[in-house]
């Protein structure tokens, strides 16, 4: 659709590095097959809750965001 969506790299499950897997349309969690869909919320288990949302540009080609220090 356009939007631009920032999300946590870490999953909520066991703390580890999710990826956006394009043949899947979402992102996917390598330690335990986990799923999130683009609206943030756990598409398959076993992550507890939803990956953290950071604010974003509301339009841009390419973004850097960072939570800060």
């Amino acid at each position: 659709s356009g939007e631009l969506r920032a999300f946590t790299a870490i999953c909520p499950h066991l703390a580890c590095t999710v990826q956006y897997r394009e043949g899947l349309v979402h992102i996917w969690c390598a330690c335990h097959n986990g799923h999130f869909r683009s609206e943030r919320r756990q598409h398959r288990r076993p992550p507890p809750r939803p990956l953290k949302q950071y604010p974003s540009p509301k339009t841009a080609s390419r973004a850097h965001i960072s939570r800060g220090a």
